[in-house]
């Protein structure tokens, strides 16, 4: 019995020595963050610390600042790490896109007239579709980041289709996943998915409603007009034409 208690103190000595001498190894550093969040960089670089018992790791995002207790060579590659790491956040281009809807007919339209910027692109819609007039239905302007997306919505005079009803037409777009490349002497801007869908009234049909409307990718210039997609409701059309503008 005298022998296992001594084995025991033994054991607890040792233990004892070895974290005094683990202690005495330990440096303390504390590191300025600059240009990235000390708690992000913190998570990232965590585990390069050694994990050994009396080894601390903390930070202060007020402060800016992240502190390490541990050994020399496990500082080192903390700081190492950081040099690497707490660099300036490569700045995202902001995305213009201008929607506008435009409605074609064989017959004269009672809406407002084609803007000017888009003449050019009824003229050779003109060209290439059974439709002689077009009138405006909508124009939209939205802004966002690369890789987010944009969402829009509306409602349309039925008798700007021309449908004998006072139920309104509503409709909405989708743009997803948005990119640019801005390497070229002309950026472009790619959008994975753009998904238009227009819901029109059933006459005589009290609330009842059709949809109708496209999904497509899109890959377009910088101020480049362009026709993404078309929908047909009885004898007319509605024409989506996108503008991009990088910024």
């Amino acid at each position: 019995m005298k022998r296992i208690a001594a084995l025991i103190t033994i054991l607890l000595l040792a233990t004892a020595v070895f974290a005094q001498e683990a202690d005495n190894k330990f440096r303390t550093k504390m590191f300025e963050v600059h240009h990235r969040s000390a708690r992000d960089l913190s998570l990232a670089i965590k585990g390069l610390g050694s994990g050994t018992k009396g080894a601390e790791f903390s930070w202060n995002d007020e402060m800016h600042t992240i502190t390490v207790r541990d050994y020399p060579e496990n500082i080192a590659a903390i700081e190492e790490a950081l040099g690497r790491l707490d660099k300036p956040m490569a700045s995202t281009p902001d995305v213009e896109m201008k929607i506008s809807l435009l409605i074609g007919s064989k017959t004269a339209l009672p809406g407002p007239a084609v803007p000017e910027d888009l003449e050019p692109v009824v003229k050779q819609l003109q060209s290439t579709l059974r439709y002689s007039h077009y009138t405006l239905l909508a124009t939209d302007i939205h802004h966002s980041k690369t890789a987010e997306g944009m969402v829009g919505s509306g409602l349309a005079d039925p008798a700007l289709m021309g449908l004998a009803t006072s139920n309104p037409i509503f409709y909405e777009y989708h743009l997803r996943n948005i990119r640019v490349d801005a390497g070229a002497e002309r950026p472009s801007v790619a959008v994975e998915n753009f998904k238009f869908q227009m819901r029109a009234p059933l006459v005589n049909k009290g609330t009842q409603y059709e949809s109708v409307g496209f999904e497509t990718a899109v890959s377009i210039k910088q101020n480049e007009k362009v026709v993404i997609g078309t929908t047909t409701m009885g004898d007319r059309a509605v024409i989506v034409v996108l503008i991009a503008n990088v910024k």
